[in-house]
C-alpha cells in the first residue's frame, strides 16, 4: 500500500529526516513513536505530501504521490493534525463534513448521504451529540474527536494521525484506539505517531521507532520495544515484560540516565 525509499527531508538547512525506507501493507496499524524532536510528525506530513521532501521518494499503490492531483491524493489519504485549533465559528457538524468534499462538486449544497457519512463518523468517535455546537465552545479533546470523526467521513483507505489521543482521558483513548484497530481489521492502513509505549504495543500490529531523524526499528512491538533499544532511544533505565491481563509488551520507565536528566544551571 505505501512504500518509502530513501526519503530525506530538510527545513532551513537543518536535516530532520534522513535516508528512511520501508514497506507498509494494507490492514496495517503502525505506531509512530519516538523521542520529541525525532521527526515524527515530519514523516506523517511527507507521507501525505504535505511537505516537500529534499530526496526520496513516496509511492501509494505504486504511484508517486506526488503525481496525484490533490483530489486524487484525498480519496486516497486522510490526516489528522497535531494541532486542531481553530478560529472560525463553525458547528462540530460543519467541520465534519468538510471531509465530504472531495466527493460533492464546488456548487453543489449538502447530500443526504455526505450527512449521513458525518453523522456516522461523529457517532463512531461519540460526539454526535455535540453536532450543533460551535467548534470554538469544544474542550480540546473534543475538537479532537470532531477532526477524527473529519477524517473517518472522508472515507479513505489510508489514515494518518498525529498523537490523536493526546487531549483525551482514559476512556476515550481506549475507545479511539479500539475503533482504530477495527478499522485497521477490515482493510484500512493506518500509522498513528503516539507517545504512551504501552498502548501503542497493545493496539498497534507494528511500531516504527524514528531517533534523530533515522529509522531505528521497525517491527512488531515485541521486536521493537527491546529494554536495550528503548533505554539507549529515550536515555532511560526501564522494565520491559510481557502483561498477561492485555497480553502486550509493557514498558515501565524507572529513570532517566545522566544523559537524559535536565540540567538546571
Amino acid at each position: 500500500m505505501i512504500q518509502v525509499d530513501k526519503l530525506g527531508v530538510r527545513i532551513q538547512q537543518k536535516e530532520i529526516l534522513r535516508d528512511i525506507t520501508l514497506q507498509i501493507g494494507k490492514g496495517e496499524f503502525i505506531g509512530l513513536i519516538g523521542p520529541n524532536g525525532s521527526g515524527k510528525s515530519t514523516l506523517l506530513k511527507s507521507l501525505a505530501n504535505l511537505l516537500k521532501t529534499t530526496s526520496g521518494k513516496v509511492l501509494i499503490e505504486g504511484q508517486n504521490i506526488q503525481l496525484f492531483k490533490p483530489k486524487q491524493l484525498a480519496k486516497l489519504v486522510s490526516y489528522v493534525p497535531q494541532d486542531t485549533a481553530i478560529d472560525f465559528d463553525f458547528t462540530a457538524i460543519d467541520i465534519v463534513k468538510m471531509g465530504r468534499h472531495v466527493y460533492s462538486s464546488l456548487f453543489s449544497s449538502d447530500q443526504l448521504d455526505d450527512v449521513r457519512e458525518a453523522e456516522e463518523a461523529m457517532r463512531m468517535t461519540g460526539v454526535l451529540h455535540m453536532k450543533n455546537r460551535s467548534v470554538l465552545s469544544l474542550s480540546g479533546g473534543q475538537r479532537q474527536l470532531v477532526f477524527i470523526a473529519k477524517a473517518l467521513a472522508q472515507n479513505t483507505p489510508i489514515l494518518f494521525l498525529d498523537e490523536p489521543i493526546s487531549a483525551l482521558d482514559i476512556r476515550f483513548q481506549l475507545s479511539i484506539l479500539s475503533m482504530l484497530k477495527r478499522l485497521a481489521d477490515q482493510g484500512k492502513t493506518i500509522i498513528v505517531v503516539l507517545h504512551d509505549l504501552n498502548l501503542a504495543a497493545r493496539y498497534c500490529s507494528k511500531m516504527l521507532l524514528l531517533s534523530e531523524g533515522r529509522l531505528k526499528q521497525f517491527g512488531t512491538p515485541e521486536q521493537v520495544l527491546s529494554q536495550r533499544v528503548v533505554d539507549a532511544t529515550y536515555d532511560v533505565t526501564s522494565d520491559i515484560r510481557m502483561n498477561a491481563v492485555v497480553d502486550a509488551v509493557s514498558v515501565t520507565a524507572i529513570s532517566t540516565t545522566e544523559k537524559g536528566r535536565i540540567h538546571i544551571e
